[in-house]
C-alpha cells in the first residue's frame, strides 16, 4: 500500500511539473508572431473581394484573418492555413475599403499587417433591386428580377394595412437563380400601396420600391366543396389509397412529410386524378405541393411532368380513349423544377425546401376566355426517379375571371 502510495505521489508531483505546457495550446508560451504573407493580391466579386497571397514558413502557422469597417462595425473573415486565398463577401456598397490581413499562429500571436484598399463590385443586392420589374397579375403581382451572380438573395413584399394605413410585411422568398419570376398571390382585387426591396443574408438591404396598383380578381377555391372521383365514373389505371395515403389528404390543408396521396407499387404511368371542385369556374391557378422531407422533395415518388384537364359536367367514360370528353387547360406541359438546379438524390439547399414547403404555382396558359369547369382531371406523366408510384401532398386552386 505504501509503495502505491508513493507511486501515485509521483506521478500527481510529475503531473503538477508539466501543467504549465499542457495548459498552453502547443507547449511552453510562445510570443514569436509569424511572418508576414506576400504577393498580396485580390480579385473584386459581386460586394466583395477574393484574396491570393503567400504564406510564410512558419511551422505553427494556424490561419489567415481580415479585418475591415463596414458603417463603423468590424467585421472580420479567417481562411485555413491549408489555403493560400480568403473571400470578403457583404459588402453593400461599390467604394474604397481598408482591409488588414494577419496570418496568426497556434498560439493566437499576429504577424504585421498587410494594408489593401479594395474596391468590389456592385453589391448583388443593389444589382437585383435595380432589376426589378413589377406588373400586376391575378391575385397578386408578378415581379421580375436578375441576379447574375446567382447570390442568395430575399425579396421582401409589403402592403399597406387598410386600418392603419402602416406598411406591414405581406410574405418574401429566397432566390439564388440568375434570373426568375417571383409570383406574389392572395391579394385582393382592390388598389392598395406596396413596397418591395432586397435582403442578403449579411443583413444589407436595398432602397424601396413603392407603387400603388390593383391586383386582377381571383378568387380562392372552398376546399371543402372538394369530393375525390375515381372509378368507374372516370378512367383510371390506380387509386389513391395506398400505404397511409387517400385522396382526401390532397385538399385539407395539411401540408407535411406525413400528410399525403400514393398510388400502389405495382401501378403504372400515366396515373390520373379526378377531383369534384363543387362549383363551376375557370381555373387559373394550381398550387402543387409535394410531400414534405428533405430527403423527399424534388427526389422518389415526387410527380415531376403533368397535364390538366377539365369538364363541366363528367364525360361518358370510354376505356378506349381515357381523355375523351375532357379539355385540355394548359398548353405546354406542366414540369416540377427543382429551384436549385441540383440533380435528383443530391442533398437540398433553402431554396429547394422553401419552395417545396411553400408549394410552387403553376398558371394556365392557354388564353381567355377560359371554360369554365366543374370536374378537374391531372394526368401525371411520370416522377422524379421514373418510378411507377405517383406522390402528392396537397393541391389549391384559383379562379380568374379577366
Amino acid at each position: 500500500m505504501r509503495k502505491l502510495i508513493l507511486i501515485l505521489g509521483s506521478v500527481v508531483f510529475l503531473l503538477s511539473c508539466t501543467d504549465e505546457n499542457l495548459l498552453k495550446p502547443f507547449g511552453p508560451k510562445d510570443t514569436t508572431a509569424p511572418g508576414a504573407m506576400t504577393s498580396v493580391a485580390y480579385t473584386a466579386i459581386p460586394g466583395g473581394a477574393k484574396f491570393s497571397y503567400t504564406l510564410p514558413l512558419d511551422e505553427d502557422l494556424s490561419y489567415v484573418m481580415a479585418e475591415y469597417m463596414v458603417d463603423g462595425v468590424k467585421k472580420s473573415v479567417v481562411s485555413s492555413q491549408y489555403k493560400a486565398e480568403l473571400t470578403i463577401e457583404g459588402l453593400p456598397d461599390k467604394r474604397e475599403y481598408l482591409v488588414d490581413l494577419y496570418c496568426v499562429d497556434k498560439s493566437n500571436n499576429q504577424s504585421q499587417p498587410v494594408h489593401l484598399t479594395i474596391v468590389p463590385k456592385e453589391s448583388p443586392v443593389k444589382v437585383m433591386r435595380e432589376s426589378l420589374k413589377v406588373v400586376a397579375d391575378f391575385g397578386g403581382f408578378k415581379i421580375e428580377y436578375q441576379n447574375p451572380s446567382q447570390s442568395e438573395l430575399s425579396i421582401y413584399f409589403l402592403r399597406q394595412d387598410t386600418v392603419t394605413k402602416k406598411m406591414i410585411f405581406y410574405q418574401a422568398r429566397v432566390f439564388s437563380q440568375a434570373q426568375g419570376i417571383y409570383q406574389v398571390v392572395g391579394l385582393p382585387n382592390e388598389t392598395n400601396k406596396f413596397q418591395v426591396f432586397v435582403r442578403d443574408r449579411f443583413g444589407n438591404t436595398s432602397s424601396t420600391l413603392e407603387f400603388e396598383d390593383k391586383p386582377w380578381r381571383e378568387e380562392y377555391l372552398d376546399k371543402n366543396n372538394f369530393k375525390y372521383v375515381g372509378k368507374p365514373k372516370v378512367v383510371d389505371n390506380d387509386d389513391w389509397f395506398s400505404w397511409m395515403g387517400r385522396p382526401q389528404n390532397l385538399w385539407d390543408d395539411v401540408v407535411g412529410e406525413w400528410n399525403f396521396a400514393q398510388t400502389g407499387a405495382d401501378g403504372r404511368y400515366p396515373h390520373y386524378l379526378c377531383i369534384d371542385l363543387g362549383e363551376t369556374v375557370p381555373i387559373g391557378r394550381i398550387l402543387f405541393q409535394q410531400r414534405l422531407g428533405d430527403g423527399n422533395v424534388f427526389n422518389y415518388d415526387c410527380i415531376r411532368h403533368f397535364d390538366v384537364y377539365g369538364a363541366a359536367k363528367l364525360p361518358t367514360v370510354n376505356y378506349a380513349s381515357p381523355l375523351e370528353g375532357w379539355i385540355k387547360l394548359n398548353d405546354k406541359t406542366f414540369e416540377v423544377i427543382r429551384p436549385s438546379g441540383r440533380k435528383t438524390g443530391e442533398p437540398s439547399t433553402t431554396e429547394d425546401i422553401q419552395a417545396a414547403t411553400k408549394g410552387i404555382m403553376f398558371s394556365i396558359d392557354t388564353p381567355f376566355p377560359r371554360p369554365e369547369i366543374r370536374y378537374i382531371r391531372f394526368v401525371f406523366l411520370d416522377s422524379f426517379t421514373q418510378s411507377n408510384m405517383a406522390l402528392l401532398g396537397e393541391l389549391s386552386f384559383w379562379a380568374q375571371w379577366k
